[in-house]
């Protein structure tokens, strides 16, 4: 991975995702076989990933463009297939668009023989929670991992397909590079990569970026436990990047006060023991609409080449998770 200047690294918003995209399907057009039979190969692969269908499936004629009523890239397919793509970098979808970017080629393709396929793709990285909720909306999700093992599969020369290539590969790296412990605390993307690892790990859990006065954290939770007595505690880990990452018990929906959590941090302590857990307060207690009730003393742990071990921490994640079942059990 070369250090030369990259356009897609310049050029860095959604815009920009979306002309490449566009661009690529373009290409797919049985018209450009003889300008780039590689390009126009890789370029059909890229539709047929977007379909879902075999690589049998012949592709002749391609139109595509981009911001048709809102939706982000459109293509049609051998006059059968009209694709509506939502493109996302780093940010998710928000207030119902994904449902009314359906509505609109629905009713515009009803009196056509077309069949209409809906992708949400993502080149950042997302939580599987928050996929779910898009796959329930009836679109399909393409992840960069998927699209770059589209973009490598032949050599070609095209500049511009090279750098998306690059530019993609590195955001990739970066997220991989998770199991460096002091990567997860350093690097945005690594800090992502250690949580999607987890939340494959675990198949459960949600994260996402939250604001604070500090300037926020990547934060991490799962495991909602309540009883009617003490309102909700539950499982959640804060990554503050630079100021450390910890893995803490919350609590919510609760009478918010400092006597409260003095007296359910002594309440939970011997449950966590008998789990070989060891739990303190953190520097300071602050009762509000959510605090935090305890911080979980030596929960990561990093070999002699900085590597996080994260079966270990998952078997931590197990113990806690086990302290509180028998804590909301015993009340």
């Amino acid at each position: 991975m070369s250090n030369k200047p990259n356009i897609f690294r310049l050029a860095t918003k959604e815009l920009s995702q979306d002309g490449f995209f566009t661009w690529l399907l373009q290409w797919a057009d049985n018209d450009h076989s003889q300008l780039d039979q590689q390009l126009n190969e890789t370029a059909k692969d890229f539709v047929r990933l977007l379909l879902g269908q075999t690589p049998d499936f012949q592709i002749n004629k391609v139109e595509a463009g981009r911001q048709w009523y809102g939706i982000d890239i459109w293509a049609e397919i051998n006059d059968e297939y009209f694709i509506g793509i939502e493109d996302k970098t780093n940010t998710g979808e928000h207030s119902e668009q994904l449902e009314r970017y359906k509505d609109i080629p629905t009713n515009y393709y009803k009196d056509k023989n077309h069949k209409l396929v809906f992708v949400y793709l993502k080149t950042g990285n997302e939580s599987l929670y928050a996929l779910k909720k898009i796959i329930e909306k009836g679109y399909s999700t393409v992840d960069r991992k998927t699209v770059l093992s589209v973009l490598n599969k032949r050599p070609i020369t095209n500049e511009i397909f090279a750098d998306f290539k690059d530019y993609l590969t590195v955001i990739e790296n970066a997220t991989n590079s998770y199991m460096k412990f002091e990567n997860v605390t350093s690097e945005w993307k690594a800090g992502e990569g250690f949580f999607m690892a987890l939340q494959d790990k675990l198949q459960d859990g949600d994260w996402r970026y939250v604001a604070n006065q500090t300037g926020g954290f990547l934060g991490f939770w799962y495991h909602w436990k309540g009883t009617d007595e003490i309102g909700e505690i539950y499982i959640q880990i804060e990554n503050a990047f630079e100021y450390g990452i910890k893995l803490v018990i919350k609590i919510a929906d609760w009478e918010p006060s400092t006597e409260t959590l003095y007296e359910l941090l002594n309440d939970i302590k011997p449950f966590a023991e008998k789990n070989g857990l060891s739990i303190t307060k953190p520097d300071k207690y602050r009762a509000g609409a959510t605090s935090t009730l305890a911080v979980i003393q030596n929960a990561f742990t990093v070999d002699s080449n900085g590597h996080l071990d994260l079966d270990q921490f998952v078997a931590t994640l197990k113990k806690l998770e086990q302290t509180l079942d028998e804590y909301c059990t015993d009340k």
